[in-house]
């Protein structure tokens, strides 16, 4: 192979890496979401503390 078809190579597979992580940053980003959204249902809390009293 020449140099430039190993270029070419390694930026394919370089984007194929780079959609992956996409992917899964963009996974993470709805598992969070999701997460702060189950936490409105009980409330503001900030680890287990009830915002509400403060806010008196």
């Amino acid at each position: 192979m020449t140099s430039n078809e190993e270029l070419v190579k390694e930026l394919k597979e370089l984007k194929a890496e780079l959609q992956q992580m996409k992917e899964m940053v963009s996974m993470l980003f709805n598992m969070v979401i999701d997460l702060d959204d189950d936490d409105e249902e009980f409330g503001p809390s900030i680890g287990g503390i009830d915002l509400n009293r403060f806010n008196n």
